[in-house]
């Protein structure tokens, strides 16, 4: 028997963190993606609450997602495939690790010709200030973004998907280490994370825990949880990484 069948796996939730991973992903339907199975990682009912989602969607062959609720922005990040974007009057060709933001109201339908799959980040937005203008459409390719050294370190490169401002209220990023690198300390925060781990593999932190992590994991981080990651393995390491940003802490809920 396997250890699947022996009720055994690598899968962990807890109040404050949860380690996602593939052997127990459920694939169901979820509004907006026609002909498209979807594995929803986090939601609001998940440890403390989360406050946003993350999930994967399978697209067929012709699948066609359209926009959610006005109220909610969307950040998609292509694993596998291509998916066609059309967005203010334009039509975009995402191919892997191709990424677009859109933001809350902003018509648009994704379209996958051939089998594709998708990273999906969805949250409502979080207006601060009525003098801010709203965020504004972006469209790249993770591997096209200049990478910057995290704290110095050249063997841990950081690259921002998004810009850093004000009027965005979250951010996502992508992390690479090199073999045997790590984050230079355990962080505590009141943010929160969403994390899809990319390549490699390593070992995580998450509360008084540490757990060995692979490519396809997934991992939600509440606010204060300790965190910390090391690369393990020969070939370098990399997670995809959501963090809501640039709201007062008073205001989040």
């Amino acid at each position: 028997m396997t250890l699947q069948q022996l009720g055994q796996t690598r899968s962990v939730v807890a109040p404050e963190f949860a380690l996602l991973t593939p052997e127990t992903f459920i694939r169901t339907s979820v509004a907006e993606w026609e002909n498209t199975r979807c594995t929803v990682h986090i939601a609001p009912v998940i440890g403390q609450g989360a406050r946003f989602t993350q999930f994967t969607a399978e697209m067929a062959p012709g699948a066609v997602a359209s926009a959610p609720p006005h109220d909610i922005q969307r950040f998609v990040f292509v694993l596998d495939g291509e998916v066609e974007l059309q967005v203010g009057g334009g039509t975009h060709c995402l191919g892997e690790y191709g990424y677009a933001y859109l933001p809350a109201g902003t018509e648009h339908t994704l379209r996958a010709q051939n089998a594709a799959r998708v990273a999906v980040f969805e949250k409502r937005f979080h207006l601060q200030a009525q003098t801010l203008p709203a965020p504004e459409v972006c469209i790249g390719n993770e591997r096209a973004v200049p990478g910057t050294e995290f704290e110095g370190d050249p063997d841990l490169i950081a690259r921002k998907l998004l810009p850093d401002t004000p009027n965005f209220d979250f951010i996502v990023t992508t992390m690479s280490y090199a073999p045997g690198a790590t984050l230079p300390y355990v962080e505590i925060h009141y943010m929160e994370h969403g994390l899809l781990m990319l390549e490699g593999e390593g070992l995580y932190r998450l509360g008084e825990r540490f757990l060995p992590v692979t490519q396809g994991d997934v991992i939600w981080m509440g606010a204060h949880c300790p965190q910390w990651f090391g690369a393990l393995g020969k070939r370098w390491s990399k997670y995809l990484l959501y963090k809501d940003m640039n709201r007062h802490p008073l205001e989040l809920k």
